[in-house]
């Protein structure tokens, strides 16, 4: 039976990451980027440690976990330590004479506070550490907690964090049903939410009793549209393509297709086509979820 997180230590911590966010220690542009380095050298340390739980957690090919987890992670990395001065930068809004050029009125970004970060079983690096570097870029204090479907990323990720990231305004902790339960009865500034549209209005629900504000991704049917005009052979292949993608368990994964009558029996061919291509009849490289 899988051991998580105790409800005095998820307590103890969210106590310990307020305390921290009081002091404003966050907010130092170099202490962003000090986290955000050491999640890029958590992943670079790790990789191998990291494509084995993925294959265990998914049966996804090393190639595949490689493109869609760790290179999605690592870019998000660059892109908030590349443009960290842009976004955090005063606003400087038409306030007229008075109070734009004699009071010199400014549009300041703050953090909001102590972020919760729910991540998802069907990529479940990249769900918890892209909003991950999104919250440390704003200047928050995090609770992590990865998905307890996909049990060797999150004991992974258990065993990571606190290596890797200041223990003071970070936490990974680990749990179920009832576990998420009793976390969403506490309080945060953000809740982070990646899964089915299910699950999102539980966490709305519990949001709301504190107005906490939500980002919710949900998954969602994913109609695509093909026209007459569309290049038939590019548009199978990218439909293949998400598909087959992690088993198809993917936003990217179209669940219907609208096609112009004129090029419907053509584009099915050609989806075929690209079908058999890209499975290849080899079942042994192909994701088992």
């Amino acid at each position: 039976m899988a051991t998580f997180t105790p409800r005095s230590e998820i307590k103890s911590a969210l106590k310990v990451l307020r305390g921290t966010f009081r002091t404003g220690r966050t907010k130092d542009l170099a202490w962003r980027k000090w986290q955000l380095k050491q999640c890029w050298w958590m992943i670079e340390d790790n990789e191998k440690a990291i494509l084995e739980a993925l294959t265990k957690d998914l049966g996804r090919h090393p190639l595949e976990s490689t493109m869609t987890d760790i290179a999605a992670v690592k870019n998000d990395v660059l892109n908030h330590i590349e443009n960290l001065e842009k976004w955090t930068a005063d606003d400087i809004p038409d306030a007229g004479f008075f109070f734009g050029t004699v009071g010199k009125a400014r549009m300041r970004r703050e953090p909001l506070g102590v972020v919760l970060i729910l991540g998802t079983w069907n990529f479940p690096i990249a769900t918890a550490l892209q909003p991950f570097c999104a919250a440390i870029a704003a200047g928050n204090c995090i609770m992590l907690k990865p998905s307890e479907v996909a049990q060797a990323s999150m004991r992974l990720l258990e065993e990571l964090v606190p290596k890797y990231f200041d223990s003071s305004a970070i936490r990974c902790v680990t749990g179920g049903p009832q576990e998420t339960s009793f976390i969403l009865e506490q309080r945060f500034d953000h809740i982070f939410f990646t899964g089915s549209d299910k699950i999102a209005r539980i966490i709305a629900q519990a949001a709301a009793r504190n107005l906490t504000s939500t980002t919710l991704e949900c998954g969602g049917q994913n109609p695509t549209i093909v026209t007459k005009t569309a290049n038939l052979d590019l548009a199978a292949k990218r439909i293949a393509h998400a598909k087959l993608l992690n088993a198809g368990q993917i936003c990217l994964s179209a669940n219907h297709i609208f096609a112009d009558p004129v090029i419907h029996d053509e584009l099915l061919e050609k989806l075929k086509s690209w079908n058999d291509k890209l499975y290849k009849g080899n079942e042994s490289q192909m994701p088992h979820i």
